[in-house]
C-alpha cells in the first residue's frame, strides 16, 4: 500500500453540500502538507465527525482520515484544482470548494 500526502489537498476547503447526510461533516477543512488536518464546525463547539487528526491518500481515489473517535476511516474522493468531493461508506457525497 502506498501512503502519500498529495499536495493538491493542502489548503483550506469550504463545504458547499447542504444535504442532511453532510451535516456531520465540518463546514471548513484545512489540510496541511505534514499529513495533519483540522475541521471546523459551522458553529463553534458543534460536533463534527472530521474534527482533527491525520490524513493520507492510501491509494488512488481513497482518502484515509482519522476521525472523532480516533479510528481511521477510508473515503472515496475526486479532486481537482477547485473542488474536493468525498463519498462516505453510506453513500453520502460531501462537496468542498477550495478557499486558498
Amino acid at each position: 500500500m502506498t501512503t502519500t500526502h498529495d499536495p493538491r489537498f493542502v489548503g483550506t476547503w469550504r463545504k458547499v453540500s447542504r444535504e442532511a447526510c453532510a451535516a456531520r461533516y465540518p463546514a471548513a477543512l484545512r489540510f496541511d502538507a505534514n499529513g495533519l488536518y483540522a475541521g471546523q464546525a459551522e458553529t463553534a463547539g458543534q460536533f463534527t465527525w472530521w474534527d482533527s487528526g491525520t490524513w493520507q491518500q492510501s491509494q488512488a481515489g481513497e482518502l484515509a482520515l482519522s476521525v472523532a473517535n480516533d479510528a481511521v476511516e477510508r473515503y472515496g474522493f475526486e479532486l481537482d484544482a477547485t473542488r474536493l468531493t468525498v463519498t462516505d461508506a453510506q453513500g453520502c457525497v460531501i462537496r468542498y470548494e477550495r478557499e486558498n
